[in-house]
């Protein structure tokens, strides 16, 4: 694998490892066909100048390229972009961004997008604020994020043990598992408009692309876990249920929330928002 820039610590799951192709890859099959789909209802399409922020593997952000090129422009950014590299090719552009740290355009964009990105970023409402900046008037922001709204407890065997002990180590490294059920007020705070707001539980059945996806996660992070007083018994235990396709699981809600930047002659709103 090409050795690139070591991984800023401001993400708790960080995608230099050799797996994380594969991981990202189920992830985008996992969630993809939602969020796709919602992006169809808001109107995005032929034109349209979309920011995907926080891209990491890239599936959300080809699909960018397929709905909006030519005409319009597709910037997908990382803090390791190093699975991003075929955008080019189909037209988009990439960019080596750190969230926290890094500038973004401002004003420039008809669609914000991010998935599963900003629970993971301690320094999340700075990034948010960014986010908003970018947006050209009436721009659409739309955020995807997993809150726990309460079902870890009742996620059964080992399966949820190991869940309820990620979640655990995810926000000791800076992460909030309950920060997105907030949003909906928050952008409002922030001056934005046309907020609206949904949460879905993903269910799945094991064997199939999510619970793939999860006993990766669980192989990426069994020393995290163990740190956490899990036993290696139980971590294969979760991954033989993950692998028994008789099995069905849930997985926290996906919260979903988009809402419009200020136009600029609407009167009492402030499009500007800064730290």
């Amino acid at each position: 694998m090409t050795a690139s820039a070591p991984q800023p610590p401001h993400y708790t799951l960080p995608n230099e490892w050799d797996l994380a192709d594969e991981r990202l890859a189920l992830l985008g099959a996992a969630y993809d066909p939602e969020s796709i789909a919602l992006a169809q209802r808001l109107g995005v399409g032929p034109g349209w100048r979309c920011l995907e922020a926080g891209a990491g593997g890239g599936s959300f952000a080809r699909w960018l390229c397929d709905a909006t090129l030519p005409g319009g422009r597709v910037l997908a950014v990382d803090a390791d972009p190093r699975h991003l590299t075929d955008l080019p090719d189909l037209g988009g552009e990439t960019a080596r961004i750190d969230l926290v740290t890094g500038e973004l355009p401002e004003s420039a964009f008809d669609f914000v997008h991010t998935r599963f990105v900003l629970l993971h970023i301690a320094q999340r409402d700075i990034v948010l604020r960014r986010l908003i900046r970018a947006l050209a008037p009436g721009g659409l922001l739309l955020l995807e994020e997993g809150d726990g709204l309460g079902v870890h407890h009742e996620m059964p065997g080992a399966f949820g043990e190991v869940w309820r002990a990620f979640a655990r180590a995810t926000e000791a490294a800076g992460a909030n598992q309950s920060w997105a059920r907030n949003l909906p007020a928050h952008l409002q705070s922030l001056g934005l408009t046309d907020i609206h707001a949904e949460a879905t539980i993903p269910m799945f059945r094991g064997a199939s692309p999510p619970a793939r996806m999860w006993r990766l996660t669980w192989t990426k992070s069994t020393e995290t876990l163990m740190a956490q007083g899990l036993s290696p018994t139980v971590i294969a235990a979760a991954q033989a249920e993950l692998n028994d396709h008789q099995r069905w699981f849930h997985a926290p809600p996906t919260v979903r929330v988009w809402a419009r930047a200020a136009r600029t002659n609407e009167p009492g709103t402030n499009p500007t928002v800064r730290p």
